[in-house]
């Protein structure tokens, strides 16, 4: 559908609340409860947690990360114009190279997030091909036994995939739905052990850039010289 066609055929008004939603603190206690339980589930596996994700070092310096999401509630929501998720969760997972990270921080921890990771996924999108939010209900134990089984047959999979630098190195660029960044980050990761490698698989990905991105080519470029490697 067409972006101008879309706000031709739906009306559009907005809802104000001013108090928060009188199910926020049920909500809570489900979701929270739900955690618990899958923590229950990855805690022998290596997990740790902290609030609503689950940390695991696969090996140094290389973070398996998996995360519960809620939906934010919005005071003031457009009805039409975008899905409303509160009141439901996803999962996402994800891989964190340190020194990917570092690049830009340049401050090791010991905890990670998802929206850190250099490679995402949703749990849904493996197990049902789509990107998926489960309603927050008091059915909690069917909601938590869906999650772990679909980390169990799925999620876990995909994160151990990933566990080693050279499955990253091996498979990262060639995944489904990978984009022409996850190249420059297996180059950067490349780098690292064997620099010949890395600098031309550096040069490879400046090359593929839209000659048409001169901000993106030169960031690359001065990026590059701060590691020793001349790209041309």
């Amino acid at each position: 559908m067409e972006f101008f066609n879309f706000f031709k055929k739906k009306k559009q008004f907005i809802v104000t609340i001013n108090d928060t939603p009188k199910n926020s603190n049920e909500n809570k206690l489900y979701l929270n409860y739900i955690a618990k339980e899958i923590f229950t589930y990855l805690k022998p596996l290596g997990f740790k947690k902290k609030g609503s994700t689950f940390n695991r070092q696969a090996e140094a310096g290389l973070y398996q990360v998996i995360n519960i999401q809620s939906g934010r509630y919005y005071k003031n929501e457009i009805q039409g114009f975008r899905e409303s998720y509160y009141g439901k969760f996803t999962i996402n997972l994800g891989i964190l190279v340190e020194e990917l990270y570092n690049l830009s921080y340049q401050n090791n921890k010991d905890f990670y997030y998802d929206y850190e990771c250099q490679l995402r996924i949703r749990l849904s999108e493996l197990t049902m091909k789509q990107d998926y939010w489960w309603e927050i209900t008091d059915n909690t134990n069917l909601i938590y036994q869906e999650i772990i089984n679909g980390l169990d047959t799925h999620g876990l999979l995909w994160l151990n995939s990933f566990d080693t630098r050279e499955k990253i190195c091996k498979s990262w660029g060639a995944i489904e739905g990978s984009s022409l960044r996850a190249k420059l980050d297996l180059a950067l990761i490349t780098i690292q052990k064997d620099k010949e490698k890395g600098k031309k698989l550096l040069q490879d990905y400046y090359d593929r850039i839209e000659d048409s991105d001169n901000s993106h080519k030169k960031y690359v470029k001065e990026f590059s010289k701060k590691l020793g490697i001349e790209i041309n």
